[in-house]
């Protein structure tokens, strides 16, 4: 018999006890530990291959979660069918790379088009190609629904007249703009709104109307996503009327607050949930697929019951979404292919689409069946900080192939290639086309030569100086990418219209709209900021401060899955000036949309190009 021997103290006195131990009291642990261990080594060589890759074969049938509700209309894919608003026009969105940063700077320009006074740019627009984190917005929009259903009809003869007394039927019209939000009708009421609405629109073309037309009938269709699509504008003016009842309240939160959520530390936090811990360890399951949970749980999922959305969800009456990232998989061929080998357009650093013709080509799998989530991230999946998302090749089941993609803006952080890809395969369809470049792209300002120390707290895990080199590739690829896009459709520049959305519009002498803490005259300097939009920062003689200026505050936003409130003000701040009322390129865009000439009195049509 074992015995334990046991020391304590009492009244200062020292006692010594001896109490006999049960060896089953002593087995019993370590054989727990040890059938613990014998566990996970026997899972493990079965676990490894386990949530390496979500896709699908191209047989796979629909999910039984959403058997009746996936749509017919494919908008994952290079091949427009579907055209939005002006239909000789083919208006194609490009969001650029750069974490929160391009997430929020794109939503904002799309709500700012959206919100123009004259017409709805963002009703018009065909396709959106994202990058990184302009991956966010562009896809959280292409799923989402608008709180409101509405028919814009800027390009035709609006009598409201006709609607009075119709139910479920707001018609409206402000200047130019005019449009008409229709709710849910009944079979009756549909009928009833559908003659109205003949007599009520003319003065426009037959494609025009059968526009019209499809889009009152999406009107009544079912989406998947209960997302919305609201504005921070629209959120307020919402609030103060009370109209956000139950059925919108709990769709949450407006776009630029989605976008500005710091999903860092969401993708901290996830990482201690029980069930992430052993997958994380035992099984294939990464930083990127737990990534990829954050982003559903905060964008890309269906509110209450929580079911992922997949590409097969896209709402029809948005635009056709292609994300892009970067191949990162060695040449190979399957033994299906023999002699074939893969498409000369795929190599290690081109760019992978999340497209039907991506998806088809290269790995017989339904992009359809492929959760959206999953292909922002991959678009997201920078370097050192996420691992590859995986994917698997269905083409040769005897031949077992997998193939890894990650952060597109390795490949190109502008999204341009792809809509090259957009053009070539939707040849002369347009009388006009136009190009609106949303480039989140910061100038790179370099460590300050006052810091002894430049690592901050996160460089003591891991070294953040990689970001540097990789804003220094970014500065070296940009031009040549949108230079090279110009240049590869110089047949259409006459009928082309490429407007660069970026923080090089702001002047480099506005004044920062947060003045550093260590001036001395700060309300001296912020009177002075509310008189003058723009104004040169005062000479050393002046004032022995230095004061920074927009652009520079602008160019110090780091490229991360988070942003600061002055951030976002600084963002906020740069798309007011860079939507001015008299910016050529939006007045020329607006007047194409409208089909108003849009050149000059006597300037030749390819000198009217803005760029």
């Amino acid at each position: 018999m074992k015995k334990a021997i046991i020391t304590t103290n009492i009244k200062n006195k020292k006692l010594t006890l001896i109490r006999p131990v049960s060896s089953t009291q002593i087995k019993r642990p370590l054989n727990s530990l040890l059938l613990l261990l014998l566990f996970i080594f026997m899972i493990i060589p079965g676990c490894t291959q386990h949530y390496a890759y979500w896709n699908s074969p191209k047989s796979e049938g629909a999910s039984p979660f959403y058997q009746g509700f996936i749509s017919t209309t494919r908008h994952a894919s290079f091949k427009i069918v579907d055209d939005r608003g002006n239909q000789d026009v083919l208006v194609m969105l490009a969001l650029s790379g750069g974490g929160n940063r391009a997430a929020y700077f794109s939503a904002r320009v799309m709500t700012t088009l959206q919100h123009d006074s004259e017409l709805d740019i963002l009703k018009e627009v065909d396709v959106i190609s994202s990058v990184s984190g302009g991956s966010l917005a562009g896809a959280y929009y292409a799923v989402t629904q608008d709180p409101e259903f509405v028919i814009p009809v800027p390009r035709c003869r609006l009598d409201c007249g006709v609607f009075a007394g119709l139910v479920n039927i707001d018609c409206q019209k402000t200047g130019k703009k005019q449009q008409l939000v229709i709710g849910k009708l009944t079979d009756e009421e549909k009928e009833e709104a559908q003659k109205a609405m003949r007599k009520a629109i003319s003065g426009c073309s037959t494609k025009e109307k059968s526009y019209i037309d499809r889009l009152f009938n999406l009107s009544q269709a079912k989406v998947t996503s209960n997302r919305i699509w609201i504005s921070r504008e629209q959120w307020l003016e919402w609030s103060e009327n009370r109209f956000l009842n139950l059925n919108l309240g709990f769709k949450r939160a407006h776009v630029e607050d989605l976008m500005s959520r710091d999903f860092i530390s969401r993708w901290l936090q996830s990482w201690f949930w029980p069930t992430n811990i052993v997958r994380y360890w035992f099984t294939a399951f990464d930083r990127s697929d737990i990534m990829a949970q954050t982003f559903e749980d905060n964008l890309f999922d269906t509110k209450n019951m929580g079911f992922a959305l997949r590409f097969g969800h896209l709402n029809p009456e948005r635009p056709y979404l292609i994300i892009n990232a970067t191949d990162g998989t060695e040449a190979y061929k399957t033994k299906k292919q023999g002699v074939q080998a893969r498409s000369q357009n795929m190599h290690f650093g081109s760019v992978f689409t999340f497209t039907d013709e991506d998806f088809t080509e290269h790995l017989s799998s339904d992009i359809y069946q492929y959760d959206v989530a999953r292909g922002v991230m991959a678009s997201a999946a920078f370097p050192a900080v996420f691992s590859y998302v995986t994917l698997k090749d269905f083409t040769d089941e005897n031949d077992e192939r997998y193939h890894h993609v990650f952060d597109g803006g390795n490949a190109d952080n502008l999204g341009l290639q792809s809509l090259s890809r957009v053009l070539k395969s939707n040849p002369d369809r347009y009388k006009h086309i136009i190009v609106i470049l949303v480039d989140a792209f910061i100038e790179p300002v370099g460590k300050s030569s006052k810091n002894a120390e430049p690592r901050s707290t996160f460089s003591h895990f891991l070294d953040m100086n990689f970001m540097d080199s990789f804003d220094a590739l970014l500065k070296s690829n940009r031009q040549i990418g949108i230079n090279d896009f110009l240049k590869e459709n110089i047949a259409l520049k006459d009928k082309m219209t490429f407007w660069h959305i970026t923080f090089d519009k702001v002047d480099e002498n506005t004044i920062d709209i947060k003045i550093p803490d260590d001036d001395d005259n700060i309300s001296e300097l912020n009177t002075l900021r509310e008189q003058f939009n723009y104004i040169k920062p005062p000479s050393d003689n002046e004032n022995k401060r230095e004061l920074r200026t927009l652009r520079d505050g602008l160019n110090r936003i780091e490229t991360t899955l988070s942003i600061s409130d002055d951030n976002k003000a600084r963002i906020e701040e740069a798309v007011r000036i860079i939507f001015n009322k008299d910016d050529a390129c939006l007045k020329r865009i607006k007047k194409i949309l409208l089909n108003e000439n849009p050149n000059p009195p006597g300037a030749a049509p390819e000198t009217a190009v803005c760029r």
